[in-house]
């Protein structure tokens, strides 16, 4: 059986594992541009089927979504040929079978269809030849408000506190501070971006409320054009926490 073709270029540079001990150990991180959103979508069916508005294809993919959302309120799973969106309760239920708001959370889990990993095989990495450079900066600690907890147990959808050095996020034109936030899971690598902007969002302090992230352990990136100099950086800067993040 004949190899597939490789036909797309996912360009990356290197950041430290910062869920292992050894020091040398490297993951790779897609360069992206942007973060693509309704209008880009709507432009790119646009730019291939002119007969098409744009304004028509933004209302018909936001009356999807409210169906989408009026399904999963229901309990029922979803299918839209991306993803796979599966309603789930999270937390131990022992004699009492009780709902009980503070031990258990309705959740969203959701992963990619065939439809996707059939595109995948399409696709391979080139290394950009960049290694991840810090700068200075860096997360130094994240506190579970909720808790206290200081030694990386945090509890999704509440406020953590993140300190660090120059880790104010400044995000590049065309993105948002929330979607410069994100949290990596090490069992599976996927990728949650923040979705609520931050309370507090200084040079040594990111107060925020955390996405609901399932059970794992976890890395944060916080991408940034912050600098200490009255100009931005040139480049994005990455800074990932090195204190292992977990929820239990």
């Amino acid at each position: 059986m004949s190899a597939i073709k490789k036909i797309h270029e996912w360009f990356f540079y290197l950041i430290e594992n910062t869920v292992t001990q050894d020091p040398t150990d490297r993951i790779a991180k897609v360069k992206s541009k942007k973060t693509k959103g309704i209008n880009d979508l709507a432009d790119r069916i646009v730019q291939k089927r002119t007969e098409y508005r744009k304004d028509t294809l933004i209302n018909i993919y936001r009356m999807m979504n409210e169906a989408k959302l009026e399904f999963l309120a229901e309990g029922e799973k979803v299918n839209d040929e991306i993803t796979l969106l599966e309603p789930s309760i999270t937390g131990n239920f022992y004699e009492d079978t009780n709902y009980v708001d503070s031990r258990h959370n309705c959740v969203i889990n959701s992963r990619v269809t065939n439809t996707v990993h059939a595109m995948l095989r399409q696709v391979k990495g080139t290394y950009n030849g960049l290694s991840l450079e810090y700068g200075g900066a860096s997360i130094d600690g994240v506190t579970d408000s909720t808790t206290g907890a200081v030694n990386g147990e945090i509890t999704p959808g509440k406020t953590v506190t993140i300190t660090g050095k120059k880790i104010r996020v400044i995000p590049e034109e065309g993105e948002t501070v929330e979607s410069c936030i994100t949290w990596t899971n090490a069992g599976t690598q996927h990728i949650t971006e923040q979705q609520d902007a931050p309370a507090v969002n200084d040079p040594s302090r990111i107060i925020l409320q955390l996405p609901d992230l399932s059970t794992g352990f976890y890395s944060l990136t916080i991408k940034t054009l912050y600098s200490t100099t009255s100009t931005t950086l040139r480049e994005p800067r990455y800074i990932t926490s090195r204190v292992r993040l977990e929820v239990k």
